[in-house]
Formats: C-alpha cells, structure tokens, sequence
C-alpha cells in the first residue's frame, strides 16, 4: 500500500509498504481522507514526537471498515468510523484519573505507532469512533482538528456576550472562530494573524474583525493564542483585559520568555489547553454530521500520498497561504 513516512527534517517520502493485518480486537480502516495537522509540521520542521524513524505520519482521518478481527463486536466491514488518535501511558496520575489528554508521555499515532498518512491503518476496536453513514467523508476528516477547538471553547466557557481575540488564523482559531460562533452564539470576534489569506478566511467563516496589528488599548475577555512563538504570546497577553484569561492552545517549538509580571498585576488568569477528550471528538462528529458547523472552506486542497511532499512543502512555506491540506486515498 501507499504510504507518506517521515525520515528526518523536511523529508518526507511517499513509499509502498506491506498493508498491516488486524488482530482479534483490532478493526483493518480503508482510508478516505487524512490531513495534516500543526503537529505533522512540527515534526517535519523539527523532528519533535517521532520515535521511530523511518515512520508512517498522521493521526487525523476518516475511513471504512474493510476487515474486523475475531474478537470486535461493535462495528462492521462498511462502516464509516474515525479514530482517538492518542496513545497514553495508562499508567501516570493524570491516565489513572481518566484524563488521558494530560498524560506525562502522551504520543499519538504517526509519532509512537504508525498513522493514518496511508491507504489502510488499524485500530484497537476501543479507539474508534463512529460516523454516521449519511455523512460527507471529506468534510468528516476535520473531525480531530475540530475536536481541538471544541476543547478551547469549553475551557474558555464562551458565552454569547464574550470579546474575543484568536491570535493565529491557522486552522485551529479558524475553527476556533467557527465553532465559537455557530455552536456558543459569539458574535464579537477579532482574528489576527499576518497572513491576508487567512484574514479574509477568517472572516469568512465568522470573524467580526481581521487585523494584522492590534492597537494598544484595544483589549478582550478572552484571549485564545493559537500561533505559537514568543511574539504572539507576548501580544496576546498584552490585549487581555484586567481580571480576563488568556488560553495557550499552541505548542512552541523553543522556549519562551514571558512577562508574567502582566498576569500578575492584571490578574489575569492564563489556562492551557491540550487536544480534546473523547468526549470532544464525539461531540465534533456530531456537529460535523448534523451541519451545526461548516467546516469545507478550511480544506485548500487535496493530494495523493505520492505528492506528500509537495504538500507538506506548501504548509511550510512563508506566505501561509494554505490552511488544511487533506491527502486523498
């Protein structure tokens, strides 16, 4: 089968490997669509999570059900299913309290296993989530990177009279943006980010405002920082009102400087955010499937594994003019 596998900083192959066999509680997953995600860039960038090399990248998908082994009993070759990516410990603090998204050594598949960025993957049955038939399998793909902005949104426990900024217009404050105002009734939101064609995506999907710059005084309830690098950090805890939370939802490829002198005489409170539940990733599948959220002008295009990586190139480059590549199976 096809295959995109990462063999070290900007270089990713398209190879043919062998098609994996599912075992007595494991379910064989025909691929439809897989995307890539921020996280597959910091890999591909930097190396970060990956602990075999060469490996199989990517952890967000939707597929069908081709073959179940002897032991599943909840699904069916022709389903239609999407996966908890996450693969903790079982066994630190956070894992035996049931709070897996905070596990000490969390990994995912496509960094500790092999993912999703090929034409079959399988799954443990206990992992998978299911999709409704009637369901758009190109729009389903965004199921994970939704999941994500679904968990922002209740740590930050929108409400429909909040100001927000999104700082970092990628595709997780886009569909920040989105999910705050379809599913939580936010109307006053402010995107930022340096890219024109992100802006005018963020406004297209709900954005009240886009801007490049912030003026000073101009301030927010909440602030979800979302790009990632010391600058914005810094920036989105300047725009934070007194007594107002600032959500880190990035993950910041160096370490980072920061005034928390600010938070302090602000009190302002800062909260992290760290992927979705199950929970989340349920509660994206519905919203995706029953139409609460449009999620298809997010997609700027579609490859095949054997052009892993032109795409992976695009995602990287500086105009950020992309903002969710699928591969298509």
């Amino acid at each position: 089968m096809k295959c995109a596998r990462f063999y070290g900083v900007h270089d990713v192959r398209s190879e043919e490997i062998d098609k994996p066999v599912c075992g007595g509680k494991e379910v064989l997953i025909k691929v439809a669509y897989a995307g890539i995600c921020g996280s597959d860039l910091h890999i591909y960038n930097k190396g970060m999570f990956v602990q075999n090399i060469p490996e199989t990248m990517g952890h967000e998908f939707v597929g069908v059900v081709e073959e179940i082994g002897s032991g599943v009993t909840e699904y069916q070759p022709g389903d239609y299913v999407t996966a908890d990516p996450m693969v903790p410990c079982g066994h630190c603090i956070s894992c035996q309290s049931g709070s897996f998204n905070t596990c000490e050594e969390l990994g995912f598949i496509g960094e500790v296993r092999p993912g999703c960025f090929a034409e079959y993957i399988v799954m443990p049955e206990d992992k998978l989530i299911p999709v409704p038939k009637a369901s758009n399998l190109r729009s389903m793909a965004l199921t994970e990177p939704l999941a994500v902005a679904l968990h922002i949104c209740e740590r930050a426990q929108f409400r429909a009279g909040d100001r927000i900024a999104v700082i970092g217009a990628g595709p997780i404050g886009l569909l920040t943006i989105i999910a705050a105002r379809s599913i939580y009734g936010v109307q006053d939101i402010t995107a930022v980010d340096i890219s024109d064609t992100r802006l005018e995506l963020a406004e297209a999907v709900g954005a009240a405002d886009v801007t490049k710059n912030l003026k000073e005084d101009r301030l927010f309830d909440k602030v979800i920082e979302a790009a990632g690098n010391p600058h914005t950090l810094k920036l989105a805890a300047e725009h934070v009102m007194p007594n107002g939370k600032l959500y880190v939802v990035s993950i910041f490829e160096e370490n980072t400087e920061f005034d928390i002198n600010r938070l302090v005489a602000s009190q302002i409170t800062l909260v992290g955010c760290n992927v979705y539940t199950r929970e989340d990733l349920i509660r994206a599948v519905k919203a995706i499937s029953e139409g609460e959220v449009e999620v298809d002008p997010l997609i700027s295009g579609e490859f095949d594994l054997t052009q892993c990586a032109e795409a992976f190139r695009i995602l990287s480059s500086k105009n950020k003019s992309a903002a969710k590549i699928l591969f298509k199976m």
